[in-house]
């Protein structure tokens, strides 16, 4: 905003230029002191999941059935979880709900690596170089100053962030798409998810390790899935924490193929789309079923789309033949699960 402000007192700025200044005055005072906040829309999301997972699984969450909720000690996540676990007490006010956020559980909520216990290399020549291959301002800047020489072309970068946060709010007479080629759009996206790649997912040039980091969140939905199926006192246990902690645990799952491991840049996009992965409100559903037979078997939405895993699905008791929906037995994911943790260099409780 300060470099449109000053290039304004130039008379720099066209008549665009001015536009989208005058754009950027009302996304400012709108955020003014509520950087990495929920917004109201954000609340809004919450609810309406919590809405519609006490619709879709009222066996689950009936009665007075018993609700573990843990979020990360960020005021975002506890609201969250606020406007989360009080849509479902609105929906059946019998919920016995226990809610906390606390430092106690951040060793699987939001695991810091201090001793870098996974190794995490320093790719900014390489992130650089992608995106000075890719990105290319020259006709956006151009469109918005009468003479861009010497402005710093991340304000091309910044306003294209600004386009996605601002689709996080209520601000809905405000956008600032159009002022980007579908091409340029692309390149900006292309550049982005190849960073959130090398961050969060399975890419080689970080070893393979990244996803690791939630090691400790892996074992402890494996051990508390086994603890309600073995008759725990929780129906179900939810999680509110941020998008890199959720975009490394599908990765670590290897859920819809996301551990997919690629070093081609142009292949990156093929396989781990950042923006499936992490929506705003991003969610994952793991939930359980006993067949007559006594089998448990496990179904799994992302963003409450149906997820799957590479390994032998499971039809239920009858179920129609040209039924489609992936189901699997949860010993055979917890096998699958568990073999990827004994690569892991996190040791447990760490």
């Amino acid at each position: 905003m300060s470099i449109l402000q000053e290039e304004y007192n130039r008379g720099n700025l066209t008549p665009l230029g001015e536009d989208v200044m005058h754009r950027l005055e009302i996304v400012c005072k709108a955020a003014e002191s509520r950087y990495e906040e929920l917004t109201v829309k954000g609340a809004e999301q919450q609810r309406g999941i919590a809405q519609r997972m006490y619709s879709n699984y009222p066996e689950v969450l009936g009665h007075d059935a018993k609700v573990r909720a843990r979020s990360t000690i960020v005021i975002r996540c506890i609201l969250s979880m606020n406007a989360f676990t009080n849509a479902l007490a609105g929906c059946n006010k019998a919920l016995q709900i226990d809610a906390d956020a606390s430092k106690h559980d951040m060793y699987y909520m939001n695991w810091y690596d201090p001793e870098h216990i996974v190794p995490d290399k320093d790719l900014k020549a390489v992130t650089d170089s992608i995106n000075k291959a890719n990105i290319h301002p020259e006709r956006f800047m151009g469109s918005i100053l009468k003479n861009p020489e010497g402005i710093c072309d991340a304000l091309y970068s910044d306003i294209y962030m600004i386009c996605g946060n601002v689709q996080g709010t209520s601000l809905s007479d405000v956008s600032f798409w159009d002022l980007f080629t579908t091409d340029e759009l692309y390149s900006l996206y292309y550049c982005s998810n190849a960073v959130w790649y090398f961050n969060h997912g399975n890419s080689p040039a970080k070893d393979n390790m990244r996803p690791f980091v939630q090691s400790n969140l892996l074992r402890t939905i494996i051990a508390q899935a086994d603890d309600a199926i073995g008759g725990g006192e929780y129906a179900a246990d939810l999680r509110f924490g941020h998008d890199g902690n959720l975009s490394s645990l599908v990765t670590l799952m290897n859920l819809n193929g996301l551990g997919a491991s690629v070093r081609e840049i142009d292949r990156i996009a093929e396989v781990w789309s950042i923006t499936d992965i992490i929506p705003m409100a991003a969610n994952l559903q793991m939930v359980f079923y006993r067949n007559k037979a006594g089998k448990v078997i496990v179904h799994f939405s992302l963003n409450e789309r149906e997820a799957s895993l590479p390994i032998e699905t499971y039809q239920p008791e009858g179920a129609k033949k040209s039924s489609t929906a992936k189901f699997y037995l949860w010993s055979d994911v917890k096998s699958y699960w568990n073999d990827i943790l004994a690569r892991s260099p996190v040791k447990s409780g760490i």
